[in-house]
């Protein structure tokens, strides 16, 4: 694996990981991070539907942030591969959603753009998970 699949991983890596500070309760400044902030990013998640602009992004993220909780964790990054095409790339994850969160098992396409030699998100789409909505659900409920 050469230098630059290594960072753009990584880069991935610190995405799936401030996933996983949100839904543990430490909040959104690490996703924040992760992205790119423009009306070219997009995102699809596993309860929702597309979302355009850095807008529209941040405020799905933002929404389940009321739902963080220490016991909620335990999300796993089972599978990542990227592929890098001069300073945009992609990354393929096979994703496993925390117990609270539905258990389901997704699989995620994630886009990067290198700007400033910084890897950074400009698109994410996760597989729909109806067992995560319907916990999602509960945590409305409680």
């Amino acid at each position: 694996m050469d230098q630059v699949e290594q960072e753009v991983k990584a880069a991935v890596r610190r995405f799936y990981d401030a996933i996983e500070t949100m839904v543990t309760g430490g909040g959104v400044d690490a996703l924040s991070e992760a992205w790119h902030h423009t009306d070219r990013v997009t995102a699809r998640h596993p309860i929702d539907e597309w979302s355009v602009g850095w807008d529209q992004v941040w405020e799905t993220w933002r929404a389940l942030l009321p739902f963080g909780r220490a016991d909620r964790g335990g999300g796993k990054v089972l599978g990542l591969r990227a592929y890098v095409h001069g300073d945009v790339a992609y990354a393929t994850v096979s994703f496993q959603a925390a117990p609270s969160w539905g258990g389901d098992k997704m699989m995620c396409t994630n886009v990067l753009l290198r700007k400033d030699g910084v890897w950074k998100i400009i698109h994410h789409h996760a597989d729909p998970s109806p067992a995560m909505q319907s916990a999602l659900e509960r945590m409305v409920a409680e």
